[in-house]
């Protein structure tokens, strides 16, 4: 999955779809490779610019943060000593499609005053898509599909919510005895993580004082962003009875020493995904591949999916998963070469703890290590934060393509 600046792709598609039409409405929404051109350019400019206003809530579509991070600033503050026992599941409806365009343009006017880039952001968002048996349709709301600066210009439009709820911590919940006498006076404290128009608030109180708090946020988004809460996805749950964000389902049980720990494990859609892709890679239809090219399709999606979640309570998902692919690809043996015994299949293609052919080896999951992520918070190091983060004394990793790993997983995927 990309490490930095995108969303993951861990099979189970955790990640929100770009600012787009409504799927299937449309023959051609992506823009030409000149838009593209000159889009990367309009980000290059704009992205130092409000990067240097955003709020470190936010983790989607931005350079050297990913949605670990925000997996791990959740589970920071629902475990002890911090105990935020109350989540507020947001979701807003249609969010992308219903972008306004007049209150984005205001918001990214309050930082930049050059008129040819105002007039070349506007351009962008009403250029307007074709339409799926021909014609023309202008895009009145919403962020263009595909556009390489629609994600920075939707992180833009909902920072507003960050904003308000940073205001909040910063004014009245910072430092943390200002929470605690919050507490004492019967009010809650509460923080948002946000990753694209997916966010959680993480609530210390009671679920009538979260309840409020939803209302008030449905409030905020009708009022400044002309947006509705989805009321069928937004929930209010316990963390004792667990929710899922990104992928992962997060929940508090008690272990057998009496210790109540807060676990992060892949979540059954996730599961159920990933599972379907491989069940598709080695259906009925692939069997006029060779083994080879077989296993150069699975190993990517099964490597990619456990490097996303290795960074949680995993290692009983990674050998079941491991287990299933195991057998798919002894199902799709048999299948490609019914004739054989189960002696000459073992013999030609498998042995005791492999499939391989061409040198390519089946992928087990339960072979990546798992460990927990190191909570970085607002010491995440961009180029655009040299002079406030330092990069060698920051909690980021840098990747070392000299990794006889790394390389080996790149040649075998471009092979």
């Amino acid at each position: 999955p990309p490490a930095c600046g995108a969303s993951p792709n861990p099979g189970t598609s955790p990640r929100k779809p770009e600012p787009s039409q409504q799927e299937g409405q449309y023959e051609a929404a992506m823009p030409t490779l000149r838009d593209r051109v000159a889009q990367m350019a309009l980000k290059l400019v704009l992205e130092p610019i409000f990067e240097a206003d955003f709020y470190p809530s936010s983790y989607g579509y931005r350079p050297g943060r990913r949605a670990q991070d925000a997996i791990a600033e959740i589970h920071r503050f629902t475990r002890k000593p911090s105990t935020y026992d109350w989540v507020i599941e947001g979701d807003i409806k249609a969010c992308f499609d219903n972008v306004d365009h007049h209150v984005l343009m205001d918001l990214v006017a309050e930082r930049i005053k050059d008129r040819k880039v105002l007039r070349l952001v506007s351009a962008l968002l009403r250029a307007g898509v074709v339409e799926l048996h021909g014609g023309f349709a202008e895009t009145l709301t919403g962020t263009p599909q595909g556009g390489v600066a629609s994600p920075l210009l939707a992180n833009i439009y909902l920072s507003v919510l960050d904003r308000h709820f940073s205001r909040i911590w910063d004014r009245e919940m910072t430092p943390p005895w200002r929470r605690q006498y919050r507490r004492r006076m019967g009010r809650p404290n509460f923080r948002l993580v946000r990753y694209a128009d997916d966010f959680v608030v993480l609530v210390h109180g009671t679920k009538s004082e979260a309840e409020t708090l939803k209302t008030e946020i449905g409030e905020l988004l009708a009022r400044k962003l002309k947006m509705t809460l989805s009321v069928e996805k937004t929930h209010i749950t316990h963390i004792d009875d667990g929710f899922v964000f990104l992928g992962f389902h997060i929940q508090r049980r008690p272990f057998g020493d009496g210790r109540r720990v807060v676990l992060t494990i892949p979540s059954k859609s996730a599961l159920a995904s990933v599972m379907h892709k491989i069940k598709k890679l080695t259906g009925r239809g692939t069997t006029s591949l060779s083994l080879e090219e077989v296993l150069r399709s699975v190993n990517p999606v099964l490597r990619g999916w456990a490097a996303y979640f290795r960074y949680g309570a995993s290692k009983r998902t990674f050998s079941y998963l491991g287990w299933y692919a195991w057998w798919r690809m002894i199902l799709w043996i048999r299948r490609k070469h019914p004739h054989l015994t189960w002696k000459q299949l073992r013999r030609r293609y498998y042995g005791a703890d492999r499939i391989t052919e061409g040198g390519i080896v089946l992928y087990n999951p339960a072979k990546m290590r798992v460990q927990r992520y190191t909570f970085r918070g607002a010491q995440i190091s961009t180029p655009y934060n040299i002079d406030e983060v330092d990069p060698d004394g920051a909690r980021f990793r840098r990747t070392n393509h000299d990794d006889v790993a790394f390389v080996g997983q790149v040649s075998e995927y471009l092979a």
